[in-house]
């Protein structure tokens, strides 16, 4: 299960991008959070290089 953040102020489309950080390997990736929280790595889908599946904003 992912971790997140719910998005402060999520464009039209319901998407926010933002930077998030792997919990498990610390590795950075810009990220799309949409309406109900759930984070999307672009480019990258749900899942770190690394296999880690939780992220948490980064700031």
């Amino acid at each position: 299960m992912m971790q997140h953040a719910t998005p402060d102020a999520p464009d039209a489309g319901g998407e926010r991008k933002t930077a998030v950080q792997c919990d498990a390997c610390q590795s950075i990736f810009t990220a799309e959070i949409d309406g109900d929280g759930a984070v999307f790595l672009i480019g990258m889908g749900d899942q770190c290089n690394c296999g880690g599946t939780e992220f948490h904003r980064f700031a």
